[in-house]
């Protein structure tokens, strides 16, 4: 009888052994109460291995340095950033002449105190090298001899200043060709290898659009370039701009009833089958764009050139207007009838507003749309989320704390 009741404790035991086991090495199915979202629904009928150590990549322009602080979930600040000259330098003056204001703050007591800071809780902090004129990326792309001076001005950087990675914004809007293509793959490839062959430890990550995995007419060759890079930052955003003739989500996670005619999920199915997950950072925004409009309608046209940015900081202080509060930007002087709603589609937050006899509409992002997108990150067990930009958050942590709950 003892052998009995011993092999049933061994038995209950192995049971009790195996659901610990899983509860330590997988996460259970999500039934968060954002996934309610039958958009969302589809993924969470996976149970995904646990990865507790996502990326948290936070791009700091140089113009917010005096407006951020670091925050115990940056796992990654990228500081933006320094210009690739055609012939491969790295820019120290601008093109007049006077010191290029990137270089400026990488030389200032208070880039070398965030280098510390990120230090302090293990963080990683990375320089941006960035190119956006056509013919400048072309002539640059296309010299080989231009790629070793670039080598030799990245000696100099990585020799000066202790980062521990680099991040190639290279974005190009021009008519764009194979050999364009291919040569930006050979670029990274040299890249790649030197990197590897003197430093060792210094990662690389590039930028590309949220369409680059969708079509051949890009510079970005995503499979190809896979291969020679530590993380893909996947821009998802930007689907409305400034300068667009319809007020609208700048970030849509979906499109549902043709509301949208393109979204992150759309696009990011593509990078998933070139690349690999682990790669894949998802870009989330931390502002927004309004217009003013012909209607208060979720797609109301916008009048030409009336498109202005919109940091989730300044949407917040609009917003404190139609609770009663004072409002510390001048921007909103003025403004009655706001009111805040949210598009279940592009499952976006929006702000209507009359100022000065017209209509405005705002689409941006708040900490709701961003815990729907660390949800679609985190279930489809990506690298982690790339912040643009540090500095445009509001003084409390209302982002921050969506981003500590979902990651």
């Amino acid at each position: 009888m003892s052998k009995i009741f011993f092999s049933i404790f061994l038995f209950l035991l192995l049971v009790l052994v195996t659901l610990i086991s899983i509860n330590v090495f997988y996460d259970a199915p999500l039934f968060s109460s954002i996934n309610n979202n039958s958009r969302l629904r589809y993924l969470k009928e996976l149970i995904i291995p646990k990865k507790d150590h996502k990326v948290v990549y936070g791009f700091l322009p140089y113009w917010n340095i005096n407006d951020f602080k670091i925050e115990k979930e940056l796992t990654h600040l990228s500081f933006f950033g320094l210009n690739i000259a055609a012939n491969g330098e790295i820019s120290t003056k601008d093109g007049d002449g006077n010191l290029d204001p990137g270089y400026r703050i990488i030389n200032d007591d208070k880039f070398f105190d965030l280098i510390e800071q990120m230090k302090a809780q293990n963080g990683q902090v990375e320089l941006v090298l960035k190119q956006f004129e056509p013919d400048t990326i072309t002539a640059f792309i296309n010299d080989e001899k231009a790629h070793l001076k670039f080598f030799q001005s990245l000696d100099s950087l990585l020799l000066a200043y202790p980062i521990s990675g680099i991040n190639i914004d290279i974005e190009y809007g021009g008519e764009n060709s194979q050999a364009l293509r291919e040569n930006y793959v050979k670029f990274m490839r040299k890249l790649d290898w030197y990197l590897d062959t003197k430093y060792k430890n210094i990662k690389i990550s590039i930028d590309v659009y949220a369409s680059a995995a969708s079509s051949d007419q890009t510079i970005w060759d995503i499979k190809a370039l896979s291969q020679y890079v530590d993380y893909i930052v996947v821009m998802a955003y930007d689907f409305q701009q400034r300068g667009s003739d319809q007020a609208g989500p700048v970030a849509p996670l979906f499109s549902e009833d043709g509301n949208w005619n393109k979204d992150i999920n759309q696009n990011l199915k593509m990078f998933l089958d070139q690349a690999p997950r682990e790669k894949i950072l998802l870009g989330i925004p931390f502002y927004g764009y309004g217009w003013q409009t012909d209607s208060i309608n979720p797609k109301a046209n916008a009048y030409k050139d009336t498109g202005f940015t919109v940091s989730y900081k300044k949407a917040k202080d609009l917003l404190n207007l139609s609770e009663g509060k004072s409002a510390s930007d001048s921007t909103w002087l003025g403004a009655t009838q706001i009111k805040k709603s949210f598009d279940n589609d592009a499952l976006s937050p929006y702000i209507t507003y009359k100022q000065d006899g017209e209509l405005y509409t705002i689409y941006y992002e708040d900490p709701q749309s961003i815990a729907y997108k660390l949800e679609y990150a985190r279930q489809l067990d990506l690298a982690g989320i790339a912040i643009w930009a540090l500095g445009y958050e509001d003084n409390n942590r209302e982002l921050w704390q969506a981003i500590a709950d979902g990651i």
